[in-house]
């Protein structure tokens, strides 16, 4: 059976990189910003809901708040309860920059903020270009590219939800762009480059660090075989990546008096997802940020002590009901690519139908890729099989899929070109 590719990928610098290419960028990115900003303005999505905080994300426009109070990175449920490590930094000291200029918790700042997201999601899709034309074919980065840019269902979290989904998705992909690069030529700058993104997404969403060593790996393996000096620059990027994430490393080990990773909440997540007599779907009723009883023992007990007895509590479940907890985790694994979640979302503006369709054309895409081996199949085997693997664990929401969504479209595509090439083939041989 032959072997169909879409069509070979190209690289920087080829003739794909022209002044049309460019301009074709310009277009990608003006029309995704003009239709998500255009949708806020029409919506006013930037407006509170009654009874609601959206559309500020609550823990870090909580931290924000209270970084421009004087009071430090802190109080992630409103309330003054010292320190925390609860969030990643950068979008709380992002929110409170603009929370400085545009005040507190008003429209304007909720407007700029959402603003910003618009940006970031309209750049999305000139790297999603960028990306398919460096691994699975331009014409297929071009349409996965005008499917971000042109549909509602990618709009739903930049436009309406103060939180890092929108930067986690552009910031993969660039990172992903960034390491095809250094896999092509190799050159110190590109390194540092892969070294400092790597730092900024550390900083920005810790849950795409799983897929960081498969990005090493496959630049490390490519410069190898190609002959290529790798290990040196590749340490020099690992020491930038250590360099930049220190200040925050240290911050918490001084602030807390023991090693904190960048974010400190995931034990409390996992345990809201696991306990005895759980669906699994991570239970709100029992977190600080609602429940007034948490709350007060969060802060009575500080939050890695509170962390700390959360973890204990979720490990005795296991060790007690581990058959439950395989139980567990399995619906999980379905329930993060199927949509079942959306059904307990009175607010949600998807149903679960219109949500599995990407899932399933994105996993038989990378199906295809594992068979077939185009540039890059490891990076998009990575987004898809190992990322999610912790919400699993945990818990999945809709929202948590957002960081892989142009790599799932990518690979929808490119399923959509290869069954294409495969039947113009068939018809051809007949023929």
């Amino acid at each position: 059976m032959s072997v169909i590719a879409p069509e070979t990928p190209t690289t920087p610098g080829s003739p794909a990189n022209s002044t049309s290419d460019r301009y074709l960028q310009i277009l990608l990115f003006i029309c995704g910003l003009i239709l998500r900003f255009g949708f806020v303005l029409w919506k006013k999505t930037y407006v509170r809901a009654p009874g609601s905080i959206l559309p500020f994300g609550a823990e870090i426009c909580s931290i924000a708040e209270h970084i421009v109070r004087g009071q430090g990175f802190s109080a992630p449920f409103y309330q003054d309860t010292g320190p925390t490590a609860w969030i990643a930094p950068v979008y709380p000291y992002l929110c409170a920059l603009v929370f400085r200029i545009f005040g507190i918790y008003s429209e304007t700042s909720a407007l700029v903020l959402i603003g910003i997201q618009c940006i970031i999601a309209a750049a999305t899709g000139v790297a999603i270009y960028g990306l398919g034309r460096r691994s699975l074919g331009t014409q297929v980065g071009l349409c996965a590219a005008w499917i971000w840019a042109l549909s509602p269902f990618f709009f739903r979290w930049p436009v309406s939800w103060i939180w890092d989904f929108t930067a986690s998705a552009f910031l993969l992909s660039v990172v992903f762009i960034v390491t095809l690069d250094v896999a092509e030529k190799n050159s110190r700058r590109l390194w540092l480059a892969f070294g400092a993104i790597w730092a900024l997404i550390a900083l920005t969403n810790p849950a795409l660090l799983s897929v960081m060593p498969f990005t090493f790996a496959y630049v490390g393996f490519v410069n190898h075989r190609a002959l290529r000096r790798w290990l040196a620059p590749m340490t020099l990027a690992g020491v930038l990546f250590a360099a930049l994430v220190s200040p925050w490393l240290i911050r918490n080990e001084l602030v807390f008096g023991r090693p904190v990773f960048f974010r400190s909440n995931y034990w409390f997540e996992f345990h809201l997802g696991n306990y005895h007599f759980s669906n699994g779907m991570g239970y709100a009723g029992i977190h600080p940020g609602l429940n007034p009883g948490e709350l007060q023992k969060y802060a009575a007990w500080g939050e890695m002590r509170y962390i700390d007895y959360y973890k204990q509590d979720s490990l005795a479940f296991i060790r007690k009901y581990p058959s439950e907890f395989v139980h567990l985790t399995l619906h999980r694994a379905l329930w993060f690519w199927d949509g079942s979640l959306l059904i307990y979302w009175t607010r949600e503006w998807w149903k679960a139908w219109e949500f599995w369709p990407l899932s399933l054309l994105g996993w038989l895409g990378i199906l295809f890729g594992l068979t077939r081996r185009p540039r890059g199949w490891l990076l998009f085997s990575a987004a898809i099989i190992i990322y999610p693997i912790p919400y699993y664990l945990a818990y999945p929401t809709a929202k948590y899929r957002h960081a892989i969504e142009p790599e799932l479209i990518l690979l929808s595509v490119y399923l959509a070109f290869v069954v294409w090439g495969e039947i113009r083939a068939l018809a051809h041989r007949k023929a």
